[in-house]
């Protein structure tokens, strides 16, 4: 018994050490990749139209702001995925990413994008060959939460837009 109480005590202090990390506050690093995470995350959901993935990366209380509208609100954001939001097939591909920490837990981000959106339809033929091209940043503000990098306010600001027909 006395050989097993012995054994054990060097775990002690890495239940302590452990403990401690749980309530720790994110790191700068931690934060930026989960952050980062939750941009590349958001066109998969807005893509595949998953809207327990897509509402999962907002506060209750966030805004989105696009194209002069504003959506406040979990609920309201979701909506613009729900079916028939959108009458067009569209990928969405996230390119350069910058997340800046402005505290412990809160930061700040620009996020560049390109929308393909098919000129025409909800179920075009594959591959598409009459297109949308569009261009835009998202300005984003994030908090870390108990699950994670969410989005507290996001808008988009468009830079190019042009349709392409082959």
């Amino acid at each position: 018994m006395k050989n097993l109480y012995l054994a054990a005590l060097p775990i002690i202090p890495l239940l302590f050490v452990a403990s401690a990390n749980a309530n720790a506050k994110p790191s700068p690093d931690r934060m930026v990749l989960a952050c980062t995470a939750v941009n590349h995350d958001y066109a998969l959901a807005r893509d595949r139209a998953d809207q327990e993935a897509f509402a999962s990366l907002f506060t209750e209380d966030a805004v989105f702001t696009m194209q002069g509208e504003t959506f406040a609100g979990r609920e309201k954001i979701l909506e613009r995925l729900k079916p028939g939001a959108s009458a067009n097939f569209a990928r969405l591909l996230i390119n350069t990413i910058k997340v800046t920490p402005t505290s412990s837990n809160a930061a700040t981000g620009v996020t560049y994008f390109t929308m393909f959106m098919a000129a025409e339809g909800n179920e075009p033929e594959l591959p598409v060959t009459d297109f949308i091209l569009f261009m835009g940043e998202y300005h984003d503000e994030y908090v870390m939460t108990n699950e994670g990098c969410k989005i507290t306010k996001r808008k988009t600001v468009p830079m190019f837009s042009g349709a392409y027909k082959q």
